[in-house]
């Protein structure tokens, strides 16, 4: 049942291959797809099976195996990157990128970690989530606005791929 389901899927094209897949996702994962549906890549035809693969061994077994693939931190750049490529180019140049290259045990943020991954971020998000490593932050960063309409944040110094301070 569930291959016909997907033979029809695919025979309708990819915005109703997309929706529908969203919507046999959502019958178990409900948070994430209720989720998904205000992300972006919802709108522009982007489905699960997009970063999880078609998972028809996880569909079949009712979620008792893995999705197909499942994007790691390290995996995340080429995945992302593959649409987002101006922002993997600039990624790929930050010590962050090298640190989850590198695999080196320490806590370091790929893309879901600062854009979140079922449902984006907002900039206050995106904000605290820098917070969680970088709790001690130098005087520069704490320091007045750059305008009086402005607020103080990192993105009004740092570039938002590579967080390197941009020159004034």
């Amino acid at each position: 049942m569930k291959h016909a389901l997907l033979a029809f899927l695919l025979t309708f094209g990819v915005t109703t291959a997309s929706a529908q897949i969203q919507k046999l996702c959502g019958s178990c994962h409900t948070q994430p797809a209720e989720d998904f549906e205000k992300h972006p890549h919802s709108k522009k035809n982007v489905g699960c099976d997009t970063c999880h693969g078609a998972s028809q061994n996880h569909i079949d077994t009712a979620g008792n195996t893995a999705p197909e693939k499942v994007a790691g931190p390290t995996d995340q750049p080429k995945l992302c990157g593959a649409c987002h490529t101006a922002q993997r180019k600039t990624f790929e140049a930050s010590k962050h990128a090298a640190a989850v290259m590198a695999r080196s045990g320490k806590k370091a943020p790929a893309c879901t970690t600062c854009h979140g991954t079922h449902m984006l971020r907002t900039a206050t998000g995106m904000e605290q989530q820098c917070k969680r490593c970088h709790a001690q932050l130098p005087a520069s960063c704490t320091a007045a606005p750059p305008a009086q309409t402005a607020k103080v944040s990192c993105a009004n110094c740092h570039d938002k791929h590579t967080m390197v301070v941009a020159k004034k």
